[in-house]
């Protein structure tokens, strides 16, 4: 009975966090998630998922601080720095060598490091260049500090000192990232498990955000990221990560963090762009 009882409470909440939050619960349960909610529901003197869900529909503050808490925004400038320079080292320069204008989508970017982790790469192999730099998330306020662009200390500590102080200016204790390089990037909210991918990108970075989904979900999520992908496109994932049966989404791995797309891949639906706009056919 705790068990049918528990899958209630569940799915109320699930119902509640759909329509608050418009985000689907069920593509991250897990026992990490249950553990997670069992620490929000303590913090807040919240029984169980029913009273979570409760108060979710009457209280929009909560409800905000329970999608911060969902969408766990963790980020930093060259996180996995090692990794950052063998993108710097190997793969920006092989994609740059194939095609003068480099489309790159980081999809669930938080409040835009890696991504701007790119921009400044690009800025210093490809300084006249003209790329198309996309961020997404599904977190609204993660995507306005983004577009703001003001870092604290921690956020910056792996950036080295001669390009925080080429690319960044400090106000107070916080850096703000300079307009030429924030300009370089457009941030749009997305999400992975519910909305269409856009299409034909030379490098996706997907980063730490799938290891929270579940497993049909992850499987899903794959997919449609390397269908998204140019044919000799590179996905760059976390370190955490492992893509298993990549074969079938035509993915070849080439290094700890990265896959190349060999193959056509399908996707599982359409793929226009984040804002709406069609994409090219995959």
């Amino acid at each position: 009975m705790a068990g049918a009882l528990d899958d209630a409470q569940f799915a109320a909440l699930a119902a509640a966090v759909r329509h608050v939050l418009g985000i689907d619960l069920d593509a991250y349960r897990s026992q990490q998630l249950d553990r997670r909610l069992r620490f929000f529901r303590a913090r807040h003197g919240l029984v169980d998922n029913a009273h979570l869900a409760a108060r979710l529909r009457e209280d929009a503050a909560l409800a905000r601080q329970f999608e911060d808490f969902l969408t766990i925004n963790v980020s930093e400038f060259f996180r996995n720095p090692d990794r950052f320079d063998l993108l710097r080292e190997r793969f920006l320069p092989a994609l740059l060598a194939r095609r003068r204008s480099l489309r790159i989508w980081s999809a669930g970017c938080s409040v835009g490091a890696e991504i701007y982790s790119v921009a400044i790469l690009l800025a210093e192999l490809d300084p006249a260049g003209h790329h198309e730099l996309l961020g997404t998330d599904i977190d609204a306020d993660a995507l306005e500090r983004a577009r703001q662009g003001v870092f604290e200390p921690l956020e910056v500590r792996a950036v080295p000192t001669p390009w925080r102080l080429r690319y960044f200016r400090q106000e107070g204790t916080n850096w703000v990232l300079h307009p030429e390089v924030r300009c370089r990037v457009r941030f749009v909210r997305h999400d992975l498990v519910q909305d269409p991918y856009p299409a034909d990108w030379d490098l996706i970075l997907c980063r730490n955000v799938v290891i929270y989904f579940t497993e049909p979900v992850k499987r899903q999520v794959w997919t449609n990221l390397a269908a998204s992908l140019r044919p000799g496109g590179v996905l760059f994932v976390g370190g955490s990560e492992s893509l298993y049966g990549v074969g079938a989404t035509g993915l070849r791995y080439v290094a700890p963090c990265f896959y190349v797309r060999e193959e056509p891949a399908h996707p599982l639906g359409p793929q226009p762009r984040p804002n709406g706009e069609p994409g090219p056919a995959p």
